[in-house]
Protein backbone atom coordinates (compact mmCIF):
# COMPACT_ATOMS: atom_id res chain seq x y z
CA UNK A 1 0.00 0.00 0.00
CA UNK A 2 1.23 3.49 -0.79
CA UNK A 3 1.89 4.98 2.64
CA UNK A 4 1.18 8.49 1.44
CA UNK A 5 -2.43 7.53 0.83
CA UNK A 6 -2.93 6.42 4.41
CA UNK A 7 -1.85 9.84 5.70
CA UNK A 8 -4.84 11.64 4.22
CA UNK A 9 -7.04 13.24 6.87
CA UNK A 10 -10.51 12.47 5.55
CA UNK A 11 -12.12 15.03 7.84
CA UNK A 12 -9.68 17.85 7.17
CA UNK A 13 -11.22 20.99 5.66
CA UNK A 14 -10.10 21.87 2.16
CA UNK A 15 -7.22 24.35 2.19
CA UNK A 16 -8.18 27.95 1.50
CA UNK A 17 -6.12 28.61 -1.61
CA UNK A 18 -6.29 31.12 -4.41
CA UNK A 19 -5.32 30.21 -7.97
CA UNK A 20 -4.53 32.30 -10.99
CA UNK A 21 -6.79 30.19 -13.21
CA UNK A 22 -9.71 27.94 -12.25
CA UNK A 23 -11.22 25.60 -14.82
CA UNK A 24 -14.63 24.10 -14.06
CA UNK A 25 -15.95 20.81 -15.43
CA UNK A 26 -19.33 20.79 -17.18
CA UNK A 27 -20.15 17.33 -15.82
CA UNK A 28 -18.85 14.83 -13.30
CA UNK A 29 -16.54 13.00 -15.65
CA UNK A 30 -12.91 13.33 -16.60
CA UNK A 31 -13.50 11.30 -19.74
CA UNK A 32 -16.28 13.28 -21.40
CA UNK A 33 -16.56 16.90 -20.34
CA UNK A 34 -15.96 20.54 -21.19
CA UNK A 35 -13.67 22.77 -19.14
CA UNK A 36 -14.41 26.48 -18.89
CA UNK A 37 -12.76 29.34 -17.07
CA UNK A 38 -14.74 29.80 -13.87
CA UNK A 39 -17.33 32.55 -14.12
CA UNK A 40 -17.31 32.67 -17.91
CA UNK A 41 -18.51 30.78 -20.96
CA UNK A 42 -14.98 30.63 -22.37
CA UNK A 43 -14.24 26.99 -23.26
CA UNK A 44 -10.61 25.97 -22.78
CA UNK A 45 -10.77 22.18 -23.27
CA UNK A 46 -13.18 19.57 -24.58
CA UNK A 47 -12.45 15.99 -23.50
CA UNK A 48 -13.98 13.07 -25.40
CA UNK A 49 -13.61 9.33 -24.89
CA UNK A 50 -14.80 6.61 -27.26
CA UNK A 51 -17.42 4.01 -26.32
CA UNK A 52 -14.87 1.36 -25.33
CA UNK A 53 -12.81 3.85 -23.27
CA UNK A 54 -9.74 2.84 -25.26
CA UNK A 55 -9.01 6.39 -26.40
CA UNK A 56 -9.40 9.79 -24.76
CA UNK A 57 -8.76 12.96 -26.74
CA UNK A 58 -8.19 16.34 -25.11
CA UNK A 59 -8.92 19.20 -27.51
CA UNK A 60 -7.74 22.70 -26.65
CA UNK A 61 -9.70 25.68 -27.94
CA UNK A 62 -7.76 28.53 -29.60
CA UNK A 63 -9.87 31.72 -29.55
CA UNK A 64 -9.45 33.97 -32.57
CA UNK A 65 -7.57 31.35 -34.56
CA UNK A 66 -8.62 29.95 -37.93
CA UNK A 67 -7.70 26.54 -36.59
CA UNK A 68 -10.06 27.08 -33.63
CA UNK A 69 -9.15 23.78 -31.97
CA UNK A 70 -6.06 21.61 -31.61
CA UNK A 71 -5.68 18.06 -30.33
CA UNK A 72 -3.53 18.74 -27.27
CA UNK A 73 -3.37 15.19 -25.90
CA UNK A 74 -4.38 11.70 -26.97
CA UNK A 75 -4.43 8.86 -24.47
CA UNK A 76 -4.55 5.32 -25.87
CA UNK A 77 -5.39 2.44 -23.52
CA UNK A 78 -4.58 -1.09 -24.62
CA UNK A 79 -5.34 -4.54 -23.27
CA UNK A 80 -2.15 -6.25 -24.45
CA UNK A 81 0.20 -3.49 -25.56
CA UNK A 82 1.39 -0.68 -23.27
CA UNK A 83 -0.84 2.36 -22.84
CA UNK A 84 0.42 5.38 -24.78
CA UNK A 85 0.12 9.15 -24.71
CA UNK A 86 0.70 11.69 -27.46
CA UNK A 87 1.18 15.41 -26.87
CA UNK A 88 0.70 18.05 -29.55
CA UNK A 89 3.79 18.29 -31.73
CA UNK A 90 5.58 15.34 -30.12
CA UNK A 91 5.86 11.63 -30.97
CA UNK A 92 3.84 9.02 -29.13
CA UNK A 93 5.39 7.73 -25.89
CA UNK A 94 4.59 4.83 -23.60
CA UNK A 95 2.52 5.95 -20.65
CA UNK A 96 4.81 4.20 -18.16
CA UNK A 97 7.80 6.13 -19.53
CA UNK A 98 6.07 9.44 -18.88
CA UNK A 99 3.74 8.93 -15.89
CA UNK A 100 5.22 6.83 -13.11
CA UNK A 101 2.49 6.17 -10.53
CA UNK A 102 1.54 9.78 -9.72
CA UNK A 103 4.75 11.45 -10.90
CA UNK A 104 5.66 12.99 -14.27
CA UNK A 105 7.93 15.47 -16.05
CA UNK A 106 7.15 18.08 -18.66
CA UNK A 107 6.90 16.02 -21.88
CA UNK A 108 8.21 18.99 -23.87
CA UNK A 109 11.49 19.19 -21.95
CA UNK A 110 14.52 18.73 -24.19
CA UNK A 111 16.58 17.23 -21.38
CA UNK A 112 14.25 14.90 -19.52
CA UNK A 113 16.89 14.09 -16.89
CA UNK A 114 17.04 17.72 -15.79
CA UNK A 115 13.32 18.46 -16.19
CA UNK A 116 11.22 19.39 -13.17
CA UNK A 117 9.47 16.43 -11.55
CA UNK A 118 5.82 16.86 -10.53
CA UNK A 119 3.78 14.60 -8.27
CA UNK A 120 0.08 14.31 -7.42
CA UNK A 121 -0.74 13.89 -3.73
CA UNK A 122 -4.16 13.53 -2.09
CA UNK A 123 -4.98 16.09 0.58
CA UNK A 124 -8.42 14.74 1.52
CA UNK A 125 -11.26 12.82 -0.11
CA UNK A 126 -12.17 15.69 -2.44
CA UNK A 127 -8.80 17.01 -3.49
CA UNK A 128 -5.64 15.93 -5.27
CA UNK A 129 -2.86 18.52 -5.35
CA UNK A 130 0.11 18.71 -7.71
CA UNK A 131 3.50 19.62 -6.29
CA UNK A 132 6.98 20.16 -7.63
CA UNK A 133 8.66 17.13 -6.10
CA UNK A 134 11.26 19.05 -4.09
CA UNK A 135 8.71 21.70 -2.99
CA UNK A 136 6.12 19.59 -1.13
CA UNK A 137 4.27 22.38 0.68
CA UNK A 138 3.06 24.72 -2.07
CA UNK A 139 0.98 23.06 -4.80
CA UNK A 140 1.13 24.43 -8.33
CA UNK A 141 -2.29 22.95 -9.20
CA UNK A 142 -5.14 21.07 -7.55
CA UNK A 143 -8.25 19.18 -8.57
CA UNK A 144 -11.37 19.21 -6.44
CA UNK A 145 -14.24 16.80 -6.93
CA UNK A 146 -17.72 18.25 -7.08
CA UNK A 147 -20.32 18.66 -4.39
CA UNK A 148 -23.53 17.82 -6.28
CA UNK A 149 -25.82 20.82 -6.53
CA UNK A 150 -23.31 23.03 -4.72
CA UNK A 151 -19.94 23.13 -6.45
CA UNK A 152 -18.70 21.85 -9.81
CA UNK A 153 -15.51 19.84 -10.08
CA UNK A 154 -12.57 22.13 -10.79
CA UNK A 155 -8.91 22.24 -11.73
CA UNK A 156 -7.00 25.21 -10.31
CA UNK A 157 -3.69 26.37 -11.74
CA UNK A 158 -1.04 28.68 -10.40
CA UNK A 159 0.96 30.78 -12.88
CA UNK A 160 3.88 28.33 -12.94
CA UNK A 161 1.53 25.48 -13.87
CA UNK A 162 -0.05 27.15 -16.90
CA UNK A 163 2.78 26.31 -19.37
CA UNK A 164 2.30 22.59 -18.66
CA UNK A 165 -1.47 22.56 -18.22
CA UNK A 166 -1.93 20.03 -21.06
CA UNK A 167 0.34 17.59 -19.21
CA UNK A 168 -1.36 18.36 -15.90
CA UNK A 169 -4.78 17.57 -17.35
CA UNK A 170 -3.54 14.39 -19.04
CA UNK A 171 -1.90 13.11 -15.86
CA UNK A 172 -5.01 13.95 -13.83
CA UNK A 173 -7.21 11.94 -16.20
CA UNK A 174 -4.98 8.87 -15.88
CA UNK A 175 -4.36 9.12 -12.12
CA UNK A 176 -8.02 9.76 -11.26
CA UNK A 177 -9.22 6.84 -13.40
CA UNK A 178 -6.72 4.45 -11.82
CA UNK A 179 -7.87 5.38 -8.34
CA UNK A 180 -11.52 5.23 -9.35
CA UNK A 181 -10.98 1.64 -10.49
CA UNK A 182 -9.06 0.86 -7.32
CA UNK A 183 -11.82 2.28 -5.11
CA UNK A 184 -14.42 0.16 -6.92
CA UNK A 185 -12.37 -2.98 -6.33
CA UNK A 186 -11.69 -2.15 -2.71
CA UNK A 187 -14.03 -3.48 -0.06
CA UNK A 188 -13.73 -0.22 1.85
CA UNK A 189 -13.84 3.22 0.31
CA UNK A 190 -12.17 5.12 3.15
CA UNK A 191 -9.62 6.37 3.90
CA UNK A 192 -7.09 4.99 1.41
CA UNK A 193 -8.40 6.29 -1.87
CA UNK A 194 -7.79 9.34 -3.97
CA UNK A 195 -10.69 11.77 -4.32
CA UNK A 196 -12.94 10.67 -7.15
CA UNK A 197 -15.78 12.29 -9.01
CA UNK A 198 -19.26 10.97 -8.22
CA UNK A 199 -20.52 8.49 -10.80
Amino acid sequence: MDTQLTLVDVDAPLPDRHARTVLTFSRDSLLNTTLRIRGSEHVVYVIKTNATSSRTVVNRMIPGSEQAVVQAVRIDRNELLPDKVTFEGFPVIKMKDWLKKRSFKDPRAQNRDEATQYIWKPTNLREIALYIEDMPFLPVAWFRASVPGVESASLSLQAEAEPIQDAILASLIVVEQKYRVRSKRSATNFPNRMPVLPM
